[in-house]
C-alpha cells in the first residue's frame, strides 16, 4: 500500500523541485574569488596626487596653514613662532590656533611640512592640534 504522502518521482513527470546546492557552490566559489581579488585592486590603484593648493571654494581667510621648515621653526599663517623645541613658541601656537579656532571652529587646517624635518616633529605639532580639538588637519605636498 502506498502512502499518500510518498513522492516518488517518474521520468514521465515534470520535475518541480530546484536543486540549489550547485548555485550555493557557485556563490561560494564566487565569494572567495572576490575576497582574494579586492585588496590586490585597492592596492594597485594609480593615484595621481594634487599639487598643494587649497580645494575649490575655500577662503584663505579662513584656513589655517601651521608650516614646519627644515630647522623646526613653526609658522601660523605666515607668522613666525619660533622653534618647535622651544616652550614659549609652542605657547604662542597654541594661542594663535586657540583664536582662530575660536572664530573659524569648521574651517580646514593645514599642515606644511618641509620633507627634510624629521617625521617625529611632524607628529608633534599633529598631536598639539589634536589635543586643542582640531582633528580635521590636512598635509600639504607638492608634486615631483
Amino acid at each position: 500500500m502506498t502512502s499518500p504522502f510518498s513522492f516518488e518521482w517518474t521520468e514521465s513527470e515534470d520535475l518541480a523541485d530546484i536543486n540549489i546546492v550547485p548555485l550555493v557552490d557557485v556563490l561560494l566559489v564566487l565569494l572567495v574569488i572576490f575576497m582574494i581579488t579586492a585588496p590586490i585592486i585597492a592596492h594597485s590603484l594609480d593615484v595621481q596626487l594634487p599639487q598643494a593648493t587649497l580645494a575649490a571654494g575655500t577662503r584663505t581667510d579662513r584656513t589655517l596653514v601651521i608650516s614646519v621648515d627644515r630647522r623646526g621653526v613653526l609658522a601660523v599663517n605666515e607668522k613666525v613662532m619660533g622653534s618647535i623645541k622651544d616652550k614659549n613658541a609652542i605657547k604662542r601656537m597654541e594661542a594663535r590656533v586657540a583664536q582662530w579656532k575660536a572664530t573659524n571652529p569648521q574651517s580646514p587646517a593645514f599642515l606644511r611640512a618641509d620633507r627634510r624635518i624629521r617625521y617625529g616633529a611632524v607628529i608633534r605639532v599633529m598631536a598639539l592640534l589634536r589635543r586643542m580639538g582640531i582633528v580635521n588637519v590636512g598635509l600639504m605636498i607638492e608634486r615631483e
